[in-house]
């Protein structure tokens, strides 16, 4: 009888174990699915020539001039994109 009750405690165990773990497969398993497009944007992304046509200190020089525009006479601001140094 004791042999039995070990085995039932074990399956007990694995079957609790499965549950508390399937909801973690189940956020997981979309991201899985989309790892092969992600790995294409990551080469589109890595192939692409720079923006900054490959001199990254002839850009950076460029930068602080761009934002020291003077203010415009009609009161409305000059939009700035933040891009991140690549």
């Amino acid at each position: 009888m004791s042999r039995l009750e070990s085995y039932m405690r074990t399956a007990d165990r694995f079957l609790s174990t499965a549950q508390q773990l399937s909801p973690l497969i189940n956020q997981l398993s979309p991201m899985m699915q989309n790892i092969p497009a992600l790995m294409q944007i990551y080469r589109g992304f890595s192939g692409a020539p720079s923006a900054g046509g490959g001199n990254s200190a002839a850009a950076n020089t460029s930068q602080p001039n761009s934002e020291a525009a003077p203010p415009r006479s009609d009161g409305n601001s000059v939009p700035r994109i933040f891009q991140p140094p690549f």
